[in-house]
């Protein structure tokens, strides 16, 4: 067996700015992911009148008040009760978030499988290039066709037949 033959094979990495994308869709997805969760629980603490002074209700309505900021105003919020109120722009937020959240999904998975098509070319390139030194060692070591083949000795410690 030759020392490339033993040698383990390289490692196969992506390239670096395929792994830098997908980590960037992967921290925007999660960004979006909160957003919605904050949004929906927002749209249910002011649907069913909860306290905004209690410090569950203070801290949702404070995460997703970064959220719903560019959706403010669009729609007015409808009262339900006497404390309690459908706020209409939060549910339209959440729809566009949710969109927004199926594009950088789908953009994840086109990233993904696309590095995973890189990791595969790499691989294969590195089997071809090994393929073709096996095969480039095993022809260095049978002699050509039609050559004098080495006479045969028999090994010193033996003693040769009488003829």
């Amino acid at each position: 067996m030759t020392a490339a033959a033993a040698a383990p094979p390289p490692a196969v990495k992506a390239p670096w700015y395929l792994t830098v994308l997908r980590a960037s869709a992967w921290l925007l997805y999660t960004w979006v992911v909160v957003g919605v969760v904050s949004l929906t629980l927002r749209v249910f603490l002011l649907l069913f009148g909860a306290n905004p002074t209690a410090d569950f209700s203070a801290l949702v309505l404070r995460v997703s008040d970064s959220y719903l900021q560019p959706f403010r105003d669009i729609f007015p919020p409808r009262p339900v009760s006497e404390t309690s109120y459908l706020d209409v722009s939060a549910i339209f937020a959440i729809i566009v978030y949710g969109l927004f959240a199926g594009l950088v999904s789908a953009g994840i998975a086109a990233l993904s499988r696309h590095v995973i098509r890189a990791e595969q070319r790499q691989r294969d390139e590195l089997a071809r290039q090994l393929l073709t030194q096996q095969a480039a060692d095993s022809m260095a070591a049978v002699p050509p066709a039609g050559a004098p083949s080495a006479p045969y000795r028999l090994p010193d410690d033996q003693e040769r037949p009488p003829i």
